[in-house]
């Protein structure tokens, strides 16, 4: 595993996996678990808050260049006879990650390097940003600032695990 984007309810996770690590954890639900307790989150990456991802779709969408950065169709079930105290560990929602194969990981890799920060903001109209329901709109100075480091960190991210080869799990807590 080479890096993490961590977080909390309002931020998403993105772990990075070895082809070989990635099907372990998509087949043991178990393991995948035990992993995640395990991991030390310190200094292993960095956060996205939604609110960001959310722009960051809605801006690549004004592009033609739709990406999915929050959620897969390839879903990791919980098991149907997990025990109630492990299900305790994970509050009032499942644990249900979400898997990005190698290959995916790459297109998203590519969609982000071809689309720079501040050419996507250059165009947009916070009017219909608003009425589309981005709750956050990156006019200037600060905000911003703020959301083009996570979108070049993102577009790191993402970049680093597609010449790794390594498909993704998305862990929402």
């Amino acid at each position: 595993m080479a890096c993490l984007v961590c977080g909390a309810m309002s931020e998403l996770r993105y772990a990075n996996f070895s082809p070989d690590q990635l099907a372990r954890y998509t087949d043991n639900w178990y393991e995948l678990v035990d992993w995640w307790e395990e991991e030390d989150w310190g200094d292993a990456g960095v956060s996205i808050p939604r609110k960001s991802l959310d722009l960051f779709e809605f801006l690549l969408k004004g592009v033609g260049t739709p990406v999915r950065l929050q959620f897969t169709d390839d879903v990791i079930a919980q098991p149907d006879d997990v025990a109630p105290w492990v299900l305790s560990r994970f509050g009032d929602m499942p644990f249900e990650p979400y898997r990005l194969a190698p290959a995916e990981v790459a297109a998203i890799a590519a969609v982000l390097g071809r689309h720079p920060f501040d050419a996507l903001v250059a165009g947009t109209d916070p009017d219909e940003m608003a009425a589309a329901g981005v709750a956050l709109v990156p006019d200037r100075g600060r905000r911003k600032d703020y959301d083009k480091s996570f979108y070049e960190e993102l577009a790191r991210f993402f970049a680093d695990a597609a010449t790794k080869g390594e498909g993704m799990i998305l862990l929402d807590n």
